[in-house]
């Protein structure tokens, strides 16, 4: 028992300082084109590498692995496939860059899986989620309100980013920031968060987005779908705050904004969807050449060139993988999510309305923009497959046996507590192994 007690005190330092440094990456995801810096490039990728190596350093230390979900072992034979294409892709060195993205991208869920073990963390990780597209939309705001800097046609952005991809990050953070809201023990914490929704909404709308906006559409249900738990009062206050909203917005939104976002409908009805018609076709006839093993990750601008002179990018996701990767790579990557999916019933209610709902944003996201290789796909991901497997096994272990074990019985809440003998030893531990340990056979 010494032996096993005495790394615990040792470790929660450098476990405390392997989730700092993986919150800040979090934090800065949507920061993701900010100030390009010698050698490493963007601030978010130096935070990511320190995040990856003190991380490694605080595995190593401990000394053991948590056993992988299905997720992460089809999450590394997809990633093992994509390295593999090399051999038959018409892009080698588009595919070496494409593979060393998902590798980091593995990386990053592994991270959370080893180090954003318990609810606290991974509710930790939501708000740096938050913060960073709420730093993100504000400056989006401040650059319309001051002219500081427009993307092209009426479309804003921040932080040197893609409007399609801040977008996306602000439309995600929308549900996480709602449910932080509910399940905030203190009120005036829970409206700073509320906060963010009219806020990202204003954002979403400015960058001109049409596939975010639509993705928006889909991440609001959250609202009207959690508010059975708010009393009468709280109800009549949000939708009179909800209706100020759409009336500021309708204001302060320029015009320009606005048509492109109401241009949508016509877009789809004519089959030209912003001009991704055309590349989607492309895609399709290349598919039709290489069907099984596609033409190597990251050659989609490479494969649709010759078509359409100009090396586009997939704009869609599935699209995207079917061409690089063909149906083996396709079929990997739907197994990966599903695998993510499948226990999600396991999850508290409300739990499970905020990853419903993220899941059907990043869908819908996903189908306008290719996102399989974006930070922000993987970390929803990622984290969705640690809080499952969480629940997961703290339900197994609270499954009633068929044998009760000696106990004593409160009245008050009418639920058996167990009393061993080693649980005075156990509760003076408090540390990172106590608690991971209670996670690792999820």
């Amino acid at each position: 028992m010494t032996r096993e007690r005495r790394p615990a005190g040792v470790l929660n330092p450098l476990s405390k300082a392997a989730f700092a440094c993986l919150w800040c990456f979090i934090l800065v995801l949507p920061w993701d084109a900010f100030t390009d810096l010698p050698i490493v490039g963007s601030i978010p990728r130096l935070v990511g590498i320190v995040a990856s190596a003190v991380g490694g350093l605080y595995i190593l230390a401990r000394g053991r692995l948590r056993p992988l979900s299905w997720f992460h072992v089809l999450a590394v034979l997809f990633v093992v496939w994509t390295g593999a294409s090399t051999f038959w892709s018409i892009d080698p060195e588009a595919t070496r860059t494409r593979f060393l993205t998902y590798l980091q991208l593995v990386v990053l869920v592994w991270l959370i899986w080893e180090i954003g073990w318990s609810p606290e963390r991974q509710r930790a990780l939501l708000q740096a989620f938050v913060l960073g597209a709420g730093v993100a939309a504000l400056i989006t705001v401040y650059n319309y309100l001051t002219g500081f800097w427009s993307y092209s046609e009426g479309r804003f952005s921040a932080l040197g980013q893609n409007p399609n991809y801040l977008a996306r990050m602000c439309v995600l953070a929308l549900p996480m920031a709602w449910y932080l809201s509910l399940s905030q023990r203190h009120h005036r914490l829970a409206r700073t968060w509320q906060l963010y929704v009219p806020l990202g909404c204003a954002a979403t709308v400015l960058t001109g987005s049409r596939g975010a906006f639509l993705a928006g559409l889909v991440a609001v249900v959250i609202i009207p779908w959690t508010l059975g738990r708010l009393r009468l009062r709280t109800k009549a206050a949000f939708y009179a705050f909800a209706i100020g909203s759409l009336v500021l917005a309708s204001i302060f939104v320029p015009a320009t904004s606005w048509e492109r976002i109401g241009s949508t409908g016509a877009d789809i009805e004519t089959g030209y969807f912003g001009g991704r018609g055309k590349i989607w076709r492309a895609g399709l006839e290349v598919v039709w050449e290489h069907p099984l093993v596609g033409v190597g990750a990251g050659a989609f601008g490479a494969a649709v060139e010759p078509a359409l002179q100009f090396a586009w990018s997939s704009h869609d996701a599935p699209l995207a993988i079917l061409v690089e990767d063909g149906i083996v790579g396709l079929c990997l990557f739907v197994a990966m999510v599903a695998a993510a999916m499948k226990p999600l019933w396991h999850l508290p209610p409300l739990q499970r309305k905020l990853w419903i709902v993220l899941l059907a944003a990043l869908g819908v996201g996903s189908l306008a923009a290719a996102s399989d290789y974006q930070k922000d796909f993987w970390f929803v991901l990622g984290l969705l497959a640690a809080q499952v497997a969480l629940r997961a096994g703290s339900s197994r272990k609270q499954a009633p046996a068929s044998t009760p074990a000696p106990g004593t019985f409160n009245r008050r809440n009418d639920a058996r507590i167990r009393v061993t003998r080693g649980s005075r030893g156990t509760g003076r531990s408090g540390g990172d192994e106590s608690s991971a340990g209670s996670v690792t056979t999820a």
